[in-house]
């Protein structure tokens, strides 16, 4: 059985030895404004305002969302893997679908990585580029966005936490803004908080974000990322906030192991401890439907070359111990007069 990696067994036991989330003064969970960034062709450019090169004829969109673990070593090899895949399966979407991909536990190495591909560069828009904006250097979430979409406003959300989670939101314009009726469709990326607190923490973090997807000018939202769906009242925290699971909608069961995203490429004393569990999720509300769903990055290991340098750190050779998912979603264009 290989050794328990040293990284993770200090910060777990390190963030459980933290008091509970302190709630915080009101101003700390307001929307926090961000930029995002483009390629020009020699280097990422910052944009303060929207870009009027993408589309504003939105009927469908493929969403990825994947947690790339930031607490085991060989991050490099790891991410270099992650992204190879990742250029694979979009390779395999329909050229004229967009594309959507969110991130989550990255860190300072995966951004420099993702800065340096080059189908990254040609085919996105990025949230981040590197750490400004992240309230940790360890669960950093970032979001790529096709050049093709208009993006209209972008902000992160604080949530309440002792591990530095937030929710970030991108609004993608479906109607011109002359349009009296204009919408958008509001996507959310986010890192629910991990393990088992007391009282529970989680229910007020989706909670927080269901706020922002049910706004009225929103025509249709979507919500993805690690929701370390670990406890009986996970089960619930969608349909308690109006929000419908994509998973569920489409006939998944729970505890099955079609559903499981996390616990099969763990070491065996992490599976023992904590099983399997559906963790990653994509929830919905408003004009939009998920018509398919599937989990990607199944069995996904380093490359051959790296994978002894991997087992010399007591790591496991997978990309990361996260299943992704990867959704079509179907966006009702109707405007509601």
């Amino acid at each position: 059985m290989p050794p328990k990696p040293a990284s993770i067994e200090a910060t777990l036991a390190a963030k459980l030895a933290e008091p509970p989330a302190q709630v915080l003064e009101e101003s700390h969970y307001q929307p926090k404004a961000q930029s995002y960034w483009a390629y020009d062709g020699a280097s990422w450019q910052e944009n303060t305002s929207t870009i009027a090169i993408g589309s504003t004829k939105v009927s469908s969109i493929c969403l990825i969302t994947w947690n790339i673990d930031v607490l085991t070593g060989g991050a490099e090899a790891r991410m270099a893997a992650a992204l190879e895949h990742l250029e694979s399966l979009i390779s395999s979407v329909p050229a004229s679908q967009p594309i959507v991909v969110f991130l989550q536990e990255m860190g300072q190495s995966d951004m420099a990585q993702i800065r340096a591909s080059n189908w990254i560069q040609a085919r996105f828009f990025l949230t981040d580029v590197d750490e400004r904006s992240w309230g940790s250097p360890l669960y950093g979430t970032t979001t790529l966005v096709d050049r093709r979409l208009l993006v209209s406003q972008l902000f992160r959300v604080p949530w309440v936490t002792k591990f530095e989670r937030d929710g970030l939101f991108v609004d993608i314009t479906l109607h011109h803004e002359s349009d009296r009726n204009t919408r958008v469709l509001r996507l959310c990326n986010t890192h629910l908080e991990s393990l088992v607190a007391d009282p529970p923490i989680r229910p007020l973090q989706l909670a927080s974000a269901a706020r922002y997807l049910h706004e009225e000018h929103v025509h249709a939202a979507l919500l993805a990322g690690d929701l370390n769906a670990i406890q009986p009242f996970d089960r619930t925290l969608h349909s308690d906030n109006g929000l419908k699971d994509a998973y569920l909608e489409l006939g998944g069961a729970e505890d099955s192991e079609e559903g499981y995203t996390w616990g099969q490429q763990v070491p065996q004393w992490m599976k023992d401890r904590f099983g399997c569990s559906r963790m990653d999720k994509v929830l919905h509300c408003g004009s939009v439907t998920v018509t398919a769903l599937q989990r990607v990055g199944v069995g996904i290991k380093v490359a051959e070359d790296k994978r002894r340098g991997l087992r010399d750190l007591g790591c496991e050779e997978w990309v990361t111990d996260h299943y992704g998912l990867m959704a079509t979603a179907e966006i009702d264009s109707a405007v509601p007069q």
